[in-house]
């Protein structure tokens, strides 16, 4: 009985001590309002708070419940109130209007210690609903802030609680996820020091990076869906004929053009002004010469990537998505969307040295000046070759770039899981493909795999079958290689040689004199002309320009042979074989993107190895990334969001996903709530973030550890491409929170990425005027227009339903109406004459394709069983002016064709002049885009 009591006693003491450090508390911003919240504070812990994983032996935060069991608690409740309100600003020189967060924008910084609670309420003063998201925060999935997903919306007027435990720390930033309000100014930055800090520093500095126009965000994005130049024009990154001339690149624009491929630009949208901490130009006189400064830099832009660089000399990169890095000094970093990087400075004597933002696509910048004294200017950053760029794109063309194709049912949740057996290592997506072969849990392991059960899809030499040991061992026991210096992008495969490696006609792999500690790729060479045809894409199979296996290293801690039976075809020495460079080799490889726009995450390693346990199951994801530039809708696996399933994984698994961008645009791909290994050649020390880059042409192969519960957001951080379908919903199979089950169906309807757009345009002139209306989605389209003569008061107009079936064919019906001679054959008369003077109205179906050169084609068929064929396009000739052209045949009676020429004003105001032979004369006028 003793001991019991003693037990109760000591517990009863512990009880109360626990509760009184909890009751202290700390106010960092006294509240201006009462708390009304609509939630309420966390209480007991939920299933998702104890880990499912083995302990992991590592500080850093693999995932919320294996942090939260290594975080001693502070016992401070660190309080802030957060008011969001549309307000009158000026930052381009031209009063708008914004939304700010306690009058500003951007909102306060939020500083935190590890260990404590966050407790935000949060005040809409707006007349709409908002939200709030914690960028890379490990909390609950209730507090995670995605409206309708796992958190109910704020509605106008209320105020909301948000309270979770900080199990992290580092730098971060919160944002609206609620439709455009990123863009308007709802984001903020947040400030988590560590209990045991490791870096001294004389100034913690943020520098919030953002961009800025004062043009409705709605706007953008239907001036996005008509395809409206007037962004590119604005940047000076139109590619118009006169210029690819100038750049000789005719033959790549010729190239792409054959693949209906848009010419390239770097970013969609044009900003008047691009900020740091909400100005284009911000000072810090109070720091002072031989000072350092820690630059905590975040890139809370909702479409812009930034080069960063220094004036000051190479910065020394200490931390990335908030946690820590071995050290790295860098001249600039391309940061892209929502990623944040932690600078080391030191200020030099006598001036005040700029840090600046550039915007990758050379339209502007802004700067943060360190310091007092005449300003040193950073580098200046080149504006990007797109030209360059597009030749890249160009010879990449059997990639089959930009497939949207809804048509098929979506495929993401058909993710291999292997339990005991072989895991699948397969390098898949520089076709585009997706692996959809199941893995066998049932096969026996092999310690001794051939070459032909290995399937390198991805450089079109086959698919690595991998015990699920050997697996483990390559991607978590390798030891780090020293991060690369060199300049060339990862991935990069120029000049690749392999004159010693042989493909023989069996799939067998013979490899002589090669040794595992050098693996001098410049005696290898493959025939590949012998594989079999379902194991190559429609590229030429020696064709590796723009390829490297510089991240292709053997594991210098377990130095031997790689060797080869040449007989059989077995590989030996598959122990020492570095699986992390070999990713870095096929998971970066292929990039179109140079030096200069490339983000090279080879450079990045944790500071201390990270091994995930090895006796969980795997499930492996592939997901490739998928647009329409033309019709400005994006996705995964060709699916928007609203037709999407959700990636369904378990508690327990490691989860890898690997992400093929087969799109001509580079997208920051966020995960809420989780921490994810990059697998970047580093093995053991690859290193964990919440938000990752894919370039175009590029696979990038992400681990976690499925640790949490319920629903998460994952997807692409450019706003324009969120809202236009690049996201999923990864879910645990759980019931959602009571609070939001009720109206977690709305999320879809509240993504929008369906929503109908309505464009067109009108032209009047002198003597033919013409119009065009559209209401498209992403599968369904109401179609009308017509052109009219004043002379004669002859016209035709068209109104038609569109459906599309895929990325370019669509089919149709409607109404035609008009003169008659325009609609249908007429037969001679009894005086010879065949031109009739009646207006008739007649149903019509037929079909429209979208052909190389992006040349619309039609053909359409009348209720009298008139048949007529038309050609649509254009060319842009110089950056403000197009040439468009069209031509009909309705058969048995006209030839039509229509030339026109329009200059652009404005973003919607452009003249044209044109000549139809229909009416047989020229004209000219003003057009209006709406």
């Amino acid at each position: 009985m003793t001991a019991i009591h003693s037990r109760i006693l000591v517990s009863a003491s512990l009880l109360l001590i626990a509760s009184l450090s909890w009751g202290q508390h700390q106010h960092h911003a006294p509240s201006a309002f009462s708390p009304v919240s609509v939630s309420q504070p966390v209480g007991g812990a939920s299933s998702g708070d104890k880990s499912s994983f083995e302990r992991v032996e590592t500080r850093l935060p693999v995932s919320r419940p294996q942090a939260m069991a290594k975080t001693r608690l502070t016992g401070k409740r660190v309080e802030y109130d957060l008011v969001i309100d549309e307000q009158p600003i000026n930052i381009t020189g031209k009063p708008t209007k914004a939304m700010t967060i306690n009058g500003n924008v951007p909102g306060p910084t939020l500083r935190f210690m590890e260990g404590d609670v966050a407790v935000i309420r949060v005040h809409n003063k707006l007349n709409t609903e908002t939200s709030l998201h914690w960028h890379g925060i490990l909390l609950p999935n209730k507090q995670d802030g995605v409206s309708y997903l796992n958190t109910p919306p704020i509605k106008a007027g209320e105020t909301y609680t948000f309270e979770y435990p900080l199990v992290q720390s580092g730098t971060y930033w919160f944002h609206s996820h609620t439709r455009y309000q990123e863009q308007r100014g709802v984001y903020g930055s947040i400030v988590i020091q560590p209990q045991q800090p490791t870096v001294k520093a004389d100034h913690d500095l943020v520098l919030l990076l953002s961009d800025w126009t004062n043009e409705n965000p709605a706007y953008i994005l239907k001036n996005l869906k008509r395809q409206n130049e007037w962004y590119t024009i604005r940047k000076g990154n139109a590619q118009s004929l006169n210029r690819i001339i100038q750049h000789k690149a005719v033959g790549a624009y010729l190239r792409q053009s054959m693949q209906r491929m848009a010419p390239m630009d770097i970013s969609d949208v044009y900003y008047e002004r691009f900020l740091i901490n909400g100005k284009d130009t911000v000072r810090y006189s109070d720091i002072k010469p031989g000072q350092t400064v820690r630059l905590r830099v975040i890139n809370a832009s909702a479409s812009t990537y930034f080069h960063v660089n220094y004036a000051g000399g190479p910065m020394k990169l200490i931390a990335s998505d908030g946690l820590d890095v071995q050290p790295v000094e860098v001249d600039r970093r391309l940061i892209a969307i929502a990623e944040t990087y932690d600078f080391l400075v030191t200020v030099p004597q006598s001036g005040a040295f700029e840090v600046r933002a550039s915007a990758q696509d050379g339209s502007g910048y802004a700067t943060a000046l360190l310091g007092t004294g005449p300003v040193r200017n950073a580098p200046a950053i080149p504006r990007p070759d797109l030209y360059k760029l597009t030749a890249n794109m160009s010879r990449m063309g059997g990639m089959h770039m930009g497939a949207m194709n809804m048509a098929k049912a979506d495929t993401t949740a058909q993710a291999n899981t292997a339990m005991n057996g072989p895991i699948k290592h397969d390098m898949a997506g520089m076709n585009g493909d997706s692996a959809k072969q199941p893995v066998n849990p049932t096969k026996p392991a092999k310690s001794k795999p051939t070459v032909a059960e290995m399937d390198h899809s991805a450089m079109n030499h086959g698919q690595m079958d991998m015990s699920r040991s050997q697996a483990h061992e390559q991607i978590n026991g390798e030891q780090a290689k020293k991060p690369s210096k060199s300049k060339k992008p990862t991935g990069s495969m120029a000049g690749m040689t392999m004159t010693g490696m042989d493909m023989s006609k069996d799939g067998k792999m013979g490899i002589t004199g090669m040794n595992h500690g050098q693996m001098d790729h410049s005696k290898m060479s493959m025939k590949m002309d012998s594989m079999p045809a379902n194991q190559t894409n429609s590229r030429k199979p020696d064709d590796m320009t723009g390829m490297d296996h510089s991240q292709m290293q053997p594991d210098q801690t377990r130095p031997g042979q790689m060797n080869m039976d040449n007989k059989s075809g077995n590989m030996a020495g598959m122990k020492g074989m570095n699986h992390g460079g070999m990713a870095g080799m096929s998971d970066q490889g292929m990039s179109m993107m140079d030096e200069q726009n490339s983000i090279d995450y080879s450079i990045l390693k944790s500071p201390e190895p990270v091994v995930f346990p090895a006796n969980r199951p795997i499930r492996e994801i592939p997901l490739t990334l998928t647009g329409n530039m033309f019709r400005y809708i994006w996705g995964f696996n060709g699916q928007p969001l609203s037709r999407a399933d959700m990636i369904q994984i378990r508690r327990g698994e490691i989860v890898r996903i690997r992400m093929m961008n087969n799109t001509m645009m580079m997208h920051p791909i966020h995960l809420h709530g989780h921490y994810f290994r990059v697998l970047n050649g580093q093995g053991q020390y690859s290193p964990l973030k919440h938000t990752v880059n894919v370039s175009p042409m590029e696979s990038v192969t992400i681990e976690l550890m499925a640790d949490d519960e319920k629903d998460w957001f994952f997807h692409c951080h450019l706003l324009y491409h969120m809202l236009s379908g690049m996201a999923r919903v990864v879910s645990y199979g759980d019931k959602p929170d009571s609070s939001i089950a009720a109206i977690q169906k709305l999320h879809l309807r509240d993504m929008r990425d369906n929503q109908p757009f309505v464009w067109g345009y009108v032209q009047p002139g002198y003597p033919l005027n013409y119009y065009s209306l559209r209401v498209s989605n992403n599968k369904n389209a109401i179609v009308s227009g017509g052109d009219h003569d004043w002379r004669t008061n002859r016209f035709e107009v068209d109104l038609d339903y569109e459906r599309y079936f895929g990325d370019w064919f669509r089919v149709f019906a409607g109404v035609d109406a008009g003169n008659e001679e325009f609609l249908r054959r007429l037969e001679p008369g009894a005086d010879g004459q065949t031109i009739g003077g009646r207006r008739i109205v007649r149903a019509v179906a037929g079909i429209r394709y979208m052909l190389p050169f992006l040349i619309d084609s039609e053909v359409k068929v009348d209720a009298r069983g008139n048949v007529r064929f038309q050609l649509t396009g254009q060319q842009k000739l110089f950056p403000r002016l197009d040439l468009q052209y069209q031509t009909q045949w309705l058969i048995g009676s006209y030839v039509r064709a229509h030339v026109e020429l329009q200059y652009t004003v404005s973003k919607n105001l452009f003249l044209h002049t044109d000549y139809d032979t229909r009416y047989r004369t020229a004209g000219a006028g003003l057009g209006y885009n709406f």
